[in-house]
């Protein structure tokens, strides 16, 4: 069975080169509501924050105006690079970019020191759940851990242009899952979090329709595909592909995305 999975593939620099430019440029900003939620559970922000698998730095350059330090933390640096340049654009001088990955929190712990609320955008389903859990109740003792998804797989909503979608993938990638695989990183950090001992453990969910056009619909999709999988030099092809199947059942280019933004907020503990 082959499918996107975020960039997967097999590919040893899976978010690289091109796929890190789409990533900066059509990943959704996180929705106001979220924000404001994560600021709540934080005291309005303050302190420190920690975006950990940060990507180009969606949620870390939304969050980091409202804490006295931000760090992001990839292991890609074109990511990375790409979050750089963003942060320059938006005057966002808070924040420091750190290129590491979550198996790597031990060594940082230190270097990181307690932070107030540790971010996890997109990306939890990279993670190994109990050991990257459990390293955040030190690093963010006393504060909260945050994971959060920005919508769903496009190919799987129900909606004729959707069906299209998958079609013109799976012609190129073979079958797609089913299976929501941001729905099961969603469920794994809440169980770990209660197996775990987290305080007030929270599901929160936002749903708001957003129209969109093909340059998005292709730029999102080319945003979590690597190079392996649909090399550079054929990306233009797949984009005219892409737009030729949604054409045939929206002839206007536009169509609506219903987007489901989700969240798993878990309370950690004070250190003793």
């Amino acid at each position: 069975m082959a499918g996107l999975g975020e960039a997967g593939g097999g590919a040893e620099r899976p978010f690289a080169g091109d796929t890190a430019s789409f990533y900066a440029r059509y990943r959704r900003r996180y929705p106001a509501e979220l924000i404001a939620r994560l600021l709540e559970v934080t005291s309005s922000g303050r302190g420190r924050l920690v975006d950990l698998g940060c990507g180009t730095g969606q949620l870390a350059l939304q969050l980091a105006p409202f804490f006295e330090h931000a760090v992001g933390i990839d292991p890609e640096p074109d990511m990375l690079r790409e979050a750089e340049k963003v942060a320059r654009e938006q005057a966002v001088e808070n924040i420091e970019w750190v290129t590491g990955s979550a198996g790597e929190l031990r060594s940082l712990e230190r270097p990181l020191g307690r932070c107030d609320l540790v971010t996890i955008g997109t990306a939890f389903h990279f993670m190994e759940p109990r050991s990257v859990l459990d390293e955040l109740q030190r690093i963010a003792a006393g504060g909260a851990v945050a994971v959060a998804y920005n919508g769903s797989p496009m190919w799987l909503h129900p909606d004729p242009w959707a069906k299209a979608l998958r079609a013109v993938l799976e012609i190129r990638l073979g079958q797609l899952r089913n299976i929501d695989f941001t729905a099961e990183a969603l469920q794994a950090a809440e169980d770990t979090m209660r197996d775990l001992g987290y305080t007030h453990v929270e599901r929160w969910e936002h749903i708001h329709v957003e129209t969109i056009d093909l340059n998005f619909l292709v730029g999102h999709i080319l945003s979590a595909t690597s190079t392996d999988q649909i090399p550079s030099g054929q990306r233009p092809d797949f984009a005219e592909e892409v737009s030729s199947a949604i054409s045939t059942v929206a002839p206007s280019g536009r169509v609506a995305e219903t987007v489901s933004v989700r969240a798993v907020i878990g309370h950690t503990e004070p250190a003793r």
